[in-house]
């Protein structure tokens, strides 16, 4: 069980019952406050306001209709949609006439949202290919010339640029590193021009604030398009590398975590796969080839048991496929070759602001769940984990964001941790989160700062929720 929640001075959940299974919560939220800091605000898309009813892309062969027929008759389905519905009644009880998220600032250039399933055509085509590029360079071992975290030993001072190093040509991009001001948001002068480096796709932020970390082409004349600053929150690490090359990672992982002597267990670990579907291949965000085969081997490769610590907690994100949850929970799956047995489910139900699904629970060609899948580690090396006799089934309702945002996870499973100290990783990420370990090639999508709102602090929202 869980501890007594302790909630923070500032907090993305809306409404929650005093056994802890049934939250309503605000996605942007989740996400601002677990950068650490206090008054952030990420931007979002326009909150959905009436359910999908016309569900195009429905499977196309009856083989795949027909099982998509069974699931949607089956025992585990019906149990589910018993569970929401409860939920969703408890909730509509409590907060009555309110929407069902705080209001949102939208992104600049709002993405074309498709008519059925949240999918956005993201407008930051070039950050993502960005992206792509840096985590290659780590994968094939382009970027280990220079030690990063060294930098942060001496963050504050003020050197004179390495002239040699930026004229190298042998580092098409470069990286520099500043604290946040405390007062306007801005790098403090001077310093982020005078400590470039070679670009290097793991980082730790050892500092209890917030820094800016800033990417740079290697060439004479930079323009706009050349230069990209994130935010990274206090304490995080990050490691932009594909997972398809888990060597690269554990390389870059053993290196940072004996310069900081940081922990190299997790009591945490939580996994969003980008498992294939019709979805993913229509949006071209994730490689395909293979298919479920694949992934699985790939998921396989990354030995997650090696970074679990005794009796520590994994999470791993799966949709309405009864495949998908065989590969996790069947004979010979992910939870069993890592000594995991399974102790609860999260329900993530989305809604629209009125607090309906945005499908219709008895739908057979969409589902407007996700499921969480909780294991437990086991205590030792010799004790076999099996699941729990009773798995306890908690619903998480939200409005969707932008396409792939899942809540934070980060004040629902603080409760479940040993201490204030616990170590969390996160596979597949595409945000960083304070205190936390990132690992994923859009690791720094989300804390790009054109995802922010300008820092103001004491400026919050105006939330009907306070």
């Amino acid at each position: 069980m869980p501890s007594a929640l302790q909630k923070p001075s500032r907090t993305a959940i809306l409404f929650q019952n005093e056994t802890c299974d049934v939250t309503l919560i605000d996605i942007p939220a989740s996400i601002a406050i677990a950068q650490g800091r206090p008054d952030a605000i990420i931007r979002s898309t326009p909150a959905l306001e009436e359910p999908f009813n016309n569900l195009p892309h429905e499977p196309k062969t009856k083989r795949a209709k027909e099982k998509l027929s069974i699931y949607a008759s089956s025992p585990l389905h019906q149990e589910y949609k018993s569970i929401i519905e409860g939920a969703l009644s408890r909730i509509h009880e409590h907060v009555n006439a309110l929407p069902w998220c705080l209001p949102r600032t939208l992104v600049a250039q709002e993405p074309t949202r498709r008519n059925s399933d949240m999918e956005v055509d993201d407008p930051e085509d070039e950050l993502d290919a960005r992206l792509t590029q840096w985590s290659a360079a780590q994968s094939m071992g382009e970027a280990n010339q220079s030690n990063l975290e060294k930098m942060m030993a001496t963050l504050g001072t003020i050197s004179e640029p390495d002239a040699t190093l930026i004229q190298n040509t042998s580092h098409p991009w470069l990286m520099s590193y500043s604290p946040i001001h405390k007062h306007s948001g801005e790098p403090e002068a001077g310093e982020e021009v005078a400590q470039k480096e070679p670009w290097q796709s793991s980082f730790y932020n050892a500092n209890n604030y917030p820094v800016y970390l800033t990417v740079y082409e290697n060439v004479p004349h930079l323009s706009a398009a050349s230069k990209y600053r994130f935010i990274v929150p206090s304490r995080s690490s990050l490691f932009l590398s594909d997972s398809t090359h888990s060597d690269a990672f554990r390389a870059s992982f053993r290196e940072l975590t004996a310069e900081y002597v940081l922990p190299r267990h997790f009591d945490f670990i939580l996994l969003d796969p980008p498992w294939p579907s019709g979805s993913v291949k229509r949006k071209g965000n994730y490689e395909q080839v293979g298919g479920m085969p694949y992934m699985k081997k790939m998921l396989m490769s990354m030995d997650i048991d090696n970074y679990i610590e005794h009796n520590g907690l994994v999470g791993i994100w799966v949709t309405n496929k009864q495949s998908l949850r065989d590969h996790v929970l069947g004979p010979g799956g992910l939870f069993e070759q890592w000594n995991v047995g399974l102790i609860e489910e999260w329900i993530w139900i989305k809604t629209t602001i009125k607090g309906e699904p945005m499908f219709s629970l008895g739908s057979e060609w969409r589902k407007p769940y996700e499921v969480l899948l909780l294991g437990r580690a086991a205590p030792n090396s010799w004790t076999t984990m099996t699941a729990a006799p009773e798995i306890k089934r908690r619903v998480i309702a939200a409005v969707p964001d932008i396409h792939s945002r899942k809540p934070c996870l980060k004040e629902l499973i603080e409760p479940f941790m040993p201490g204030p100290d616990y170590c969390a990783l996160e596979i597949f990420a595409r945000y960083l989160v304070a205190g936390w370990t990132s690992w994923g090639n859009e690791v720094l999508k989300f804390n790009w700062e054109e995802y922010w709102a300008p820092w103001a602090p004491g400026a919050r929202s105006p939330s009907p929720y306070t």
